[in-house]
């Protein structure tokens, strides 16, 4: 009856009308998928800085995830896994009013240890301003709404930039502390320790003195076991090499993977090189042990357009690597900072990684012969308008919420400082549909052979 009172073409034409209706709607409801909101907006991660998202079970379950915002705060909230409900967020600190745009650069981003008792202590800093070291506890357990008075934890008779600071917790009770003293291209690692689940601290101890060089050092403790990666930055070529060292005692002794022992500060000519990048630069970007405490390093390696990713494990009697997958540099000024790279703790063979497509992808790969071929098991984003990177797994976490990231336009250095991230939002699998994408459902030519179809009618 329709058909007849339109006639055929008019009828056709409304069938046309309502069917671009409907993809417009999906369009707007399923590709660009805007009704969900980010973790946070105008935040970042760094990727040094672990974990900034750890899952505690207490008397909650909850997923505790921090950042640095836009604004120069220091920000947390949390995701309760009984009632599947984000909490709001809370500010930590407000860095702005005292450091103005020093405050805005996305290398004080915050790192995090939970213990056991549930109370957080989170840790930061102000980059490049020296003695900026700072640390907070919450006042009550599995509660970020009130926190202590800041407190400053720079070295004694310093007057130096401090950066990167991992806090790990041994088996014992023993808290280390891990932190970079001085300047991209000169600098020293130290850590200290905490008998005290962190009321006090003890003497800063030089862990790594490349001279006047740079250190870049990543940090992984399981049990008694302390496991360190580290570049070299020598302010030419950006990022060197890949090192390695570990202690089997809780930082009573430390060694080579072959056992060959190391006296503190680790000078260059005695680290064990567990990759030699020649003239091309490499960046270390994470390490982790498996339960035999075998480590295992993920690394970007060559400058455009070679970009690629590499893993790195101990066969017994050296140190071998394998190619993972090609990307490309996110942010070049000559800093080589790629997408990013981490490893699953709990499965050593299942990596994500920020891949170079159209914008920057979030991916999952995968190995099935022990590190030695790798395949891509999922996207995680596909098609999106903007970059995703600087991935880090969620310490002790679920199946719902594993892995989080930053996601958006990130513009880097700005009137001096790392402050370029105010696209930049917070994403993970639970939120990763605000991210916006392009939808490629209908290619430009089957519309126009669409349209071409109804002209002829």
């Amino acid at each position: 009856m329709l058909k007849k009172f339109y006639g055929r073409k008019r009828f056709l034409i409304l069938v046309l009308g309502l069917s671009l209706g409907l993809f417009s709607l999906y369009i707007r409801y399923s590709c660009l998928r805007e009704y969900i909101n980010p973790i946070a907006t105008s935040s970042i991660f760094e990727w040094i800085q672990k974990p900034a998202a750890v899952r505690f079970v207490g008397k909650y379950d909850r997923t505790y995830i921090s950042w640095i915002a836009h604004s120069g705060k220091i920000q947390m909230r949390f995701y309760d896994h009984k009632i599947k409900r984000f909490s709001d967020i809370s500010t930590i600190d407000d860095l702005y009013p005292e450091y103005g745009i020093e405050s805005q650069d996305d290398h004080n981003a915050p790192s995090l240890l939970i213990l056991p008792t549930g109370q957080i202590l989170i840790f930061y800093v102000v980059h490049d301003v020296n003695n900026s070291f700072f640390m907070k506890r919450s006042a009550a357990p599995e509660d970020i709404s009130s926190w202590t008075k800041r407190q400053t934890i720079s070295d004694k008779s310093t007057h130096i930039p401090y950066n990167y600071p991992q806090a790990k917790r041994l088996a014992d009770g023993t808290i280390f502390l891990f932190y970079r003293r001085g300047v991209f291209y000169n600098s020293d690692e130290f850590y200290k320790v905490s008998k005290d689940d962190g009321q006090t601290w003890g003497k800063a101890k030089k862990l790594i003195d490349f001279g006047s060089d740079g250190v870049y050092a990543f940090i992984y403790a399981k049990n008694n076991q302390i496991h360190v990666a580290w570049n070299k930055s020598t302010g030419e070529t950006p990022k060197k090499n890949v090192y390695y060292m570990v202690s089997p005692d809780g930082g009573e002794t430390w060694q080579k993977k072959d056992g060959t022992k190391l006296n503190l500060p680790v000078k260059e000519n005695k680290a064990d090189i567990v990759f030699d990048s020649g003239d091309d630069p490499d960046y270390a970007w994470d390490i982790v042990a498996d339960n035999q405490n075998n480590p295992y390093i993920v690394f970007a390696y060559k400058d455009d357009p070679y970009h690629e990713y590499r893993f790195a494990w101990w066969n017994g009697s050296s140190w071998v690597n394998s190619f993972i997958t090609t990307s490309s540099v996110l942010y070049d000024t000559g800093e080589f900072f790629s997408g990013g790279i981490v490893i699953d703790p709990d499965n050593i063979y299942n990596i994500f990684l920020s891949k170079k497509h159209d914008r920057f992808e979030l991916e999952n790969w995968t190995s099935f012969d022990q590190g030695t071929t790798w395949k891509k098991s999922q996207s995680l984003t596909e098609n999106s308008q903007v970059d995703n990177f600087r991935p880090q797994i969620v310490e002790n976490y679920s199946d719902e919420l594993s892995v989080v990231w930053s996601s958006g336009i990130y513009e880097g250095r700005v009137d001096s400082q790392w402050s370029g991230f105010n696209k930049v939002n917070i994403q993970s699998e639970l939120t990763k549909d605000s991210i916006p994408t392009s939808c490629k459902i209908l290619a430009p030519l089957k519309l126009y052979k669409l349209f071409a179809m109804f002209k002829k009618i």
